[in-house]
Parts: structure tokens; sequence; C-alpha cells
């Protein structure tokens, strides 16, 4: 009888530690503190973190492919038919972050059906060395519900993403983005 309460003990015990942590959480690691779904031991494996936080709405995974001093580009025609080139920083109210965020609540579908990452070449600025790949793509955002006028998009063209390894816990992260499809 006496080891069958050191049992219950034992298993009390365990259950109580156990309950304190979630085996099913994410490690934590990089600028959002979530580990990658792939590690980002190379730029490919950055790529497919990106397509993977689209598709999924997943901000965390999202925000740890991007380089704290990552620089979004993109080519904006106006109305009026003036055309100016936009540079958007990963934070702030209107960074790019924010503007994901927003992208993701407001479509409850995100598709990049093509997707064909392909590596172009090394630079060197500062004594770095970035990889730079440019990727094919097809992307298609919806409106399922209707919350917003079952509104729907397509957009297909290249974006060029520069990629550097971190100092910090030697992953690559994206440090410029350059959508090239309007080009």
């Amino acid at each position: 009888m006496r080891i069958g309460s050191v049992i219950v003990c034992a298993i009390t015990i365990a259950l109580a530690i156990i309950s304190c942590q979630n085996p099913f959480a994410p490690a934590v690691i990089g600028p959002s503190r979530v580990v990658p779904i792939v590690a980002q031991t190379a730029p490919d494996s950055v790529l497919h973190n990106f397509k993977y936080a689209y598709e999924h709405h997943d901000l965390d995974v999202y925000e740890n492919c991007l380089d704290e001093q990552f620089i979004f580009r993109y080519i904006d025609q106006d109305r009026t038919g003036q055309i100016e080139q936009v540079e958007i920083p990963r934070d702030g109210p209107s960074g790019d972050l924010a503007r994901t965020e927003r992208l993701f609540s407001l479509f409850d579908e995100i598709t990049l059906d093509t997707w064909v990452p392909i590596f172009d070449r090394q630079e060197f600025p500062q004594g770095e060395t970035w990889e730079v790949w440019k990727v094919y793509f097809h992307l298609s955002v919806k409106d399922l519900n209707g919350d917003y006028g079952y509104e729907f998009y397509e957009a297909v063209g290249i974006a060029e993403f520069k990629f550097r390894k971190s100092k910090a816990d030697n992953l690559y992260r994206i440090v410029f983005w350059d959508d090239k499809s309007s080009q």
C-alpha cells in the first residue's frame, strides 16, 4: 500500500510539472521568438516559411522570415498614371508587418499556386554576404465569407529577395524584397 501511495504521489508531481508546459508550443527563437516551420539555414528554407506563412495566415512565422532592417519595395501607379517607387519598412503602423496582418485578416484564402525560387547571385554590401533569389509567383487572395464584398485579387510576377545570415542566431532572413511584377 505504501508503494501505491508513492506511485500516485510521483504521478501527481509529474503531471503538475508537465501541465505547466505546453508540449505543442513552438520553441522560442528569432525576432518574434518563434521557431520557423523549417530551420532557416538557407534562403530557400526562408522562402518555404514565407509561403507557409502567407497560405496559413501565420504572422509569427512571417515575422521570423524578416530581418530587423527589412524593406519592401514596389512600384505604384496612381489613378492619374503617375508612377512612384514605394519603400515600406518592416515595423511601424504602416510597416510591412502591420500591412501583412491586415491582409491576413481581410482575406480568408491566400494561395501562392506558382512559387518558383531561383538563386540569382551574391552581393557583398558592407563586408556581408547576401544571397539574391528571384521568385516567380502567382498569388491569389479571396474573401470567401463575404465580409468585404467577396473581393478576389490575383497577381502574377517576379519578386527579388535579398537574404543575409543573422550574426545572433545564424539563421537567414529577408533583408530586402523588391516586387518587380509591375515593372
